[in-house]
């Protein structure tokens, strides 16, 4: 019997969900479709019961989406409905992999995968084609009989070579990640505790095979996703880059794309840079390969104390003196910049306003952030200070300068609803729910 795979394919999580893709895309005996939103999926998935065939929706979940108009309540509406049609549920993403319980328990899907789930997935589409075991499948969480929550155990992390990025062959192609991990763990963020806190590359030859693929299809401009576009060869922690090993990939890709005529972009999106990283002799040698005019540089905050809170491991002093190497070697440096962290007190919010006014007095530019709660960080549970008006009011004056961007207000009233989202358990991370389990189950 035919297994159809119909994933949501959401362009806010395309990325990560191509990565998925890509791993079961070419599995014998399993149809996968691409679909971009509810009623296409559910016209496909009656179209499928009729035929007598097996139908799996898949997921990627962020939580700003769920925190976006009346997002959550439709999820909720179109998994119901899924499984009245007959169809099996799953989801993945950094929202469940930091709450697994409020996912399952509140929008009702059947399975999530904790972490990375390329392996994962491929384990449990090859289980079900099988008619194997699903829960001897490592990285799932589903609720058990009574409604708590069951976890099949962590899986190892992936070796990045044995995975495609993107699934080049259907000519979907995007940005391709050289390094996942990070070691950092920033207490805000979620990519160590999703992908590990440790550095993993893939291999040059394997970025140059991509960057083969991309070019042949028609894509000049060869971009790169890493948490850190300066950590490339790093393991753990180090304020010493390995410039060698940046440099033989810099120079080994443009061997590639100068026959194509195409561009290397490194340090712009999404591939920021931290600031400790930032030195004369690494951005000369961006400069000789790189056509991005900018780069971006992590500083987050103005606040010493705030930067120690949040578990940055730089300085302020850090931020100013790469703001300045960058202009040196002829970039213009845009550096983010949070406001609104946990416990961040008022006189903290103006030395971030003020490290932002000396930045733009050097030559650079503000990408302003308002503070998220992402489940699966420390400060998941944590809600945001409150920004008073006339702090307000000086950091539209640097956007309105044109000094400045940055959907800030826009992520205050995200960070509000991601916080209601929590009141009115839909989010559930590290504790059961306020009400009775019975409630939640429809």
């Amino acid at each position: 019997m035919k297994y159809n795979i119909l994933f949501l394919y959401d362009k806010r999580v395309r990325y990560s969900l191509n990565a998925v893709i890509a791993s079961v895309d070419l599995i014998n005996g399993v149809e996968i479709r691409l679909l971009e939103n509810f009623n296409n999926i559910l016209e496909y998935a009656l179209k499928l019961k009729e035929k007598e065939e097996k139908c799996i929706i898949a997921l990627s979940l962020m939580t700003t989406m769920l925190a976006q108009n009346n997002y959550y309540s439709e999820l909720k509406e179109f998994i119901n409905e899924a499984k009245r049609i007959g169809c099996i549920t799953i989801c993945g993403g950094p929202h469940v992999s930091g709450d697994p319980y409020g996912s399952l328990l509140y929008f009702g899907f059947d399975y999530v995968f904790i972490g990375e789930a390329e392996e994962s997935i491929r384990d449990f589409i090859l289980s079900f084609r099988d008619k194997g075991d699903v829960l001897s499948v490592k990285g799932l969480a589903y609720l058990d009989s009574d409604h708590s929550l069951a976890f099949t155990g962590r899986r190892s992390l992936i070796n990045l070579d044995n995975y495609d990025p993107f699934p080049y062959w259907r000519g979907i192609v995007n940005p391709i990640e050289i390094t996942r991990g990070c070691p950092y763990g920033c207490f805000y963020c979620q990519v160590s505790y999703m992908h590990g806190f440790k550095y993993r590359h893939r291999s040059l030859n394997r970025v140059v095979f991509y960057a083969e693929q991309m070019l042949n299809r028609g894509v000049k401009d060869i971009r790169f996703i890493s948490p850190n576009g300066l950590a490339y060869g790093l393991n753990n922690i180090s304020r010493e880059i390995k410039l060698d090993e940046i440099e033989n990939l810099l120079s080994t890709l443009r061997e590639v794309v100068s026959k194509h005529h195409g561009r290397i972009f490194l340090g712009s999106f999404p591939s920021e840079i931290r600031p400790e990283h930032v030195t004369e002799e690494a951005l000369k040698t961006l400069r000789k390969y790189v056509a991005n005019k900018s780069i971006i540089i992590g500083a987050q905050s103005g606040s010493e104390r705030i930067l120690r809170l949040i578990n940055r491991r730089h300085s302020a002093e850090d931020v100013l003196l790469a703001v300045d190497i960058a202009i040196k070697q002829g970039f213009i440096p845009d550096v983010d910049l949070i406001i609104g962290f946990p416990g961040e007190e008022v006189d903290e919010m103006w030395e971030t306003v003020n490290l932002a006014k000396r930045i733009i007095e050097k030559g650079g530019r503000i990408h302003l952030h308002y503070y998220l709660p992402l489940p699966g960080t420390p400060f998941c549970m944590k809600a945001p200070s409150i920004v008073p008006p006339e702090v307000k009011r000086e950091l539209a004056r640097i956007i309105g300068s044109g000094k400045g961007y940055g959907d800030w207000l826009n992520q205050e009233q995200l960070s509000r609803r991601i916080m209601r989202l929590h009141e009115n358990n839909v989010i559930l991370p590290r504790r059961g729910p306020k009400r009775p389990v019975s409630s939640f189950i429809s």
